[in-house]
């Protein structure tokens, strides 16, 4: 299984932090927070490589960040030529991209989104995947709160677990259980990616598009993820990341932080 990062974003929300950095190599607790997330694929035996895609603009610095890393996995940089955020391929193209980039090879492929930070284990997700690999899984988090879903991607759910229903930012949210940008696909689904994209043409912007268009075509299974969960893509959430990193636990973040959902303003953030 390989697992393949999505990292080409430009960060404009995260502005002046991002102007010469890319998103996913920002410090969180005294690492970047892709480190963050390689550090536990290090973990997982059934991942054999893992392909980071990132943009023209930032190639280097991923190329200088795996040259002082030491993991023991292939590390694959991919960039995907772009220079200008106005002219971004989208998250959806920038995986068609890794998938046709020949280091997928014809293994099952995970994705993340290279913006999220989580401290729930990888295995957890990835064991139903393993047991069950016909199908597709989708990460999901409750965030107990329909203000917070319906920035969202919102999933429901039946009594097994398969997705039924899946909005991108709905106004009025069936649930509050959401999509956080980690998914796990047979390698027969590279075909899926390609006819969203080059045969119905349909947005190639936010994977969340392409998982509600396959939702209707092919049977989804959600795993929950428990813990804490933040998706960097403001610089409230990013500074909401940091002190709960520096805060320690969960509960001493709520308490010193004075605030009701730990997450809460993380949550509401959308991948760029």
């Amino acid at each position: 299984m390989k697992a393949i990062i999505l990292a080409a974003g430009f960060g404009t929300r995260l502005y002046p932090l991002t102007k010469n950095i890319p998103k996913a190599l920002l410090q969180l607790g005294g690492k970047t927070i892709l480190d963050h997330l390689v550090e536990k694929l290090e973990l997982m035996k059934a991942i054999s490589e893992v392909i980071v895609v990132t943009n023209g603009r930032f190639y280097l610095d991923f190329h200088e960040w795996r040259k002082r890393s030491s993991y023991k996995k292939p590390i694959h940089l991919l960039g995907d030529g772009v220079f200008d955020p106005e002219k971004r391929f989208g998250a959806v193209r920038d995986l068609h991209l890794a998938l046709r980039s020949g280091f997928c090879g014809g293994d099952d492929f995970v994705v993340f989104c290279g913006d999220n930070y989580f401290d729930f284990p990888i295995g957890y997700f990835l064991l139903p995947c393993l047991g069950h690999k016909q199908n597709v899984f989708v990460g999901t988090y409750d965030v107990k709160e329909k203000a917070v879903a319906s920035g969202c991607g919102v999933v429901l759910t039946d009594s097994h677990n398969r997705i039924v229903g899946f909005e991108e930012k709905p106004a009025d949210p069936k649930s509050t259980r959401v999509s956080i940008g980690v998914y796990c696909f047979p390698a027969a689904y590279r075909l899926r990616v390609y006819e969203y994209l080059e045969i119905e043409k349909l947005n190639p912007d936010r994977i969340g598009d392409f998982i509600a268009w396959l939702s209707e075509k092919e049977p989804l299974y959600a795993v929950d993820f428990d813990g804490t969960w933040f998706d960097i893509g403001t610089l409230d959430s990013y500074e909401l990341a940091q002190r709960f990193i520096a805060m320690g636990n969960g509960q001493a973040f709520t308490e010193k932080a004075g605030i009701k959902t730990l997450d809460r303003e993380g949550l509401n953030d959308v991948h760029e």
